[in-house]
């Protein structure tokens, strides 16, 4: 069995990643402008950016499952605790969930306000069950961001513990997403 995941796996992890810190630059970023009331071309352009890569993600996630069930995971090194291992599958499992939901509530959010444009006139479609309703869609959108910044506080805890292994503990974690040079 090889001691890293399948290609595919790493470069929806690795493309995951990107498209998360894209979108997090993009969500304060815009927020920002219009808290500020900065409502012209330039706020329009970054919330189109951001709903058309948090609807990527949203449907990348569904892939990147996919691949995650059908495929065999590379095995730990024996030094790794089963302790760790069952915190990782855990902390794991909430990132998934996040990955889901963060983008969900997004995309229900811009059903209800209704805001479903983005990049090139493109629009998003509407999601099934969701009216038109302002009032819901600042609910929406608040469990939205405070979704978005649990989900960036523990991408970041993942990325620590990732470079804890790879720089202290050298036991080939981290080498499981990783790329060969």
């Amino acid at each position: 069995m090889p001691n890293t995941y399948s290609l595919t796996a790493r470069l929806f992890h690795w493309l995951t990643a990107a498209l998360i810190l894209c979108l997090a630059i993009l969500g304060f970023w815009m927020t920002d402008r219009a808290n500020a009331n900065l409502w012209d071309a330039l706020t329009d352009t970054l919330y189109a950016w951001h709903k058309f890569i948090g609807f990527t993600v949203l449907l990348m996630t569904a892939l990147r499952l996919i691949v995650k069930l059908s495929s065999n995971k590379p095995p730990y090194s024996s030094s790794v605790s089963a302790h760790t291992i069952k915190l990782a599958s855990f902390m794991h499992g909430i990132l998934y969930l996040l990955l889901f939901l963060v983008p969900l509530l997004g995309w229900a959010g811009v059903t209800a306000y209704p805001a479903l444009i983005t990049i090139g006139g493109y629009h998003l479609p509407a999601m099934p069950g969701i009216t038109k309703d302002e009032t819901l869609a600042k609910q929406l959108f608040e469990i939205h961001g405070y979704l978005a910044i649990t989900l960036i506080v523990l991408a970041v805890g993942h990325l620590m513990a990732a470079l804890h292994h790879l720089l202290l503990k050298k036991d080939g974690v981290f080498q499981r997403m990783g790329f060969k040079a």
